[in-house]
């Protein structure tokens, strides 16, 4: 088994069981809209569970917390002062880390009890963009209760129970970016991270005729997204084939659209243009909701 040091002093690590790696993630997960660094927040967590809660390294949440820096690459991390003034280091090893091997890889029973896909998810939904009419915007973790408030908006905009989630997620987001909302809005930076859940990648908008077509799909995300919302292992492949069957849907739509993706370089970052090339130039106003352009 490996061994990662911490504060200097080496802890072998043991594989654990999923609960351990969950109560880690609703620890990590939220808190990474405050803008500190996983490996940062890791070493915390489990420098708090040995120094603060006096628990043994054998704990499981300290095991989950090191699996996980483990599997990033990182050997070993101790942090430097006390209270306000405190820093918090880390060093890469020289094992191999999640890029050694495809990140659907990570996702079974023994990446689980590895921390391989906790930190993989962490990854994922760390370096996540949509993009929309050629734009890349990032996609960053909100505070739950703006999420909740977010979702309740994308519910009423979901008119038939059997229709993906995925068509109103991406139409209320181009509902508010046709209303002028950017990276500041924070209904927007939630709307984003919704669509990204369900594995959207991919925009075209028109503004003026109140269409919006899904260009493509983010496997690994929904992927992602599946384990962090406590799906068990056997339906992780239920996820991979729904985004791979929408991606290929949305690829042979944009096929059949001719669509061109606008120069992104023109575009202000996180605004949408009101006219998409490749959308519909004309056509009468779909009401107040977003219609899914299909040809």
């Amino acid at each position: 088994m490996p061994t990662f040091t911490l504060n200097g002093t080496p802890v072998e690590l043991v594989p654990q069981e999923r609960g351990a790696f969950d109560w880690l993630a609703g620890q990590v997960y939220r808190r990474m809209h405050d803008g500190v660094p996983i490996p940062g927040m890791l070493t915390m967590i489990a420098d708090a569970g040995v120094k603060v809660q006096k628990l043994p390294t054998t704990d499981p949440r300290i095991q989950a917390a090191l699996w996980t820096l483990w599997q990033m690459g990182i050997a070993s991390s101790h942090i430097d002062g006390e209270g306000d003034g405190r820093q918090v280091k880390w060093e890469k090893g020289e094992h191999p880390d999640l890029d050694s091997r495809p990140a659907m890889e990570h996702f079974n029973e023994e990446g689980i009890r590895e921390g391989r896909a906790l930190a993989a998810g962490l990854v994922i939904v760390h370096g996540r963009r949509i993009r929309v009419n050629g734009v890349e915007m990032p996609v960053k973790v909100n505070n739950i209760d703006l999420i909740r408030a977010q979702s309740a908006e994308l519910e009423k905009r979901r008119t038939d129970p059997k229709q993906d989630p995925s068509l109103p997620a991406a139409a209320y987001v181009a509902e508010l970016l046709s209303q002028g909302s950017d990276q500041n809005d924070l209904r927007l930076r939630a709307a984003l991270e919704l669509a990204a859940d369900l594995g959207i990648r991919s925009l075209v908008v028109d503004g003026a005729a109140r269409q919006m077509r899904i260009e493509g799909f983010n496997e690994q995300a929904a992927l992602a997204a599946a384990y962090f919302q406590g799906a068990p292992v056997e339906h992780f492949p239920a996820a991979i084939n729904r985004a791979s069957t929408l991606n290929r849907m949305a690829q042979e739509l944009a096929k059949q659209a001719g669509a061109a993706t606008p120069n992104a370089a023109a575009r202000p970052q996180g605004k949408a243009p009101a006219q998409a090339p490749g959308a519909a130039a004309a056509g009468p106003a779909a009401g107040d909701a977003f219609k899914r352009r299909r040809r």
